[in-house]
């Protein structure tokens, strides 16, 4: 039973991925490659407040939300006026740069 709960678990976070995603480019035509992430820092911020500070998981998903916002505001603010191959380059940029942060920040991160 604890499988099934695991694979439902994983199922309806990527749903919640793949929907957000389609929000982006299906409706608004702008290609994001870099939509990991903000997928990415929502979970560190969420994994790392629950496992080290205690907060309870409800409390972290809604401050996860909130840094991933922030994180949206500092990408989305410089790149409003990009349009095409220039939005794809700088999405791209944001998701490498969110993940050598991640990778590098040892004492936060732990590698």
């Amino acid at each position: 039973m604890e499988y099934i709960l695991h694979i439902l678990v994983i199922c309806g976070i990527y749903s919640i991925l793949t929907l957000s995603l389609n929000l982006i480019v299906g409706y608004t035509g702008l290609v994001s490659i870099g939509h990991a992430a903000f997928f990415c820092t929502g979970a560190y911020i969420s994994a790392l407040l629950s496992l080290n500070f205690g907060i309870s998981p409800w409390i972290g998903l809604i401050l996860a939300g909130c840094g991933a916002g922030i994180l949206g505001l500092v990408i989305g603010a410089p790149s409003l006026r990009l349009k095409g191959d220039y939005l794809a380059l700088a999405t791209v940029g944001a998701g490498i740069i969110v993940y050598q942060i991640a990778k590098n920040w040892v004492s936060v991160t732990r590698g």
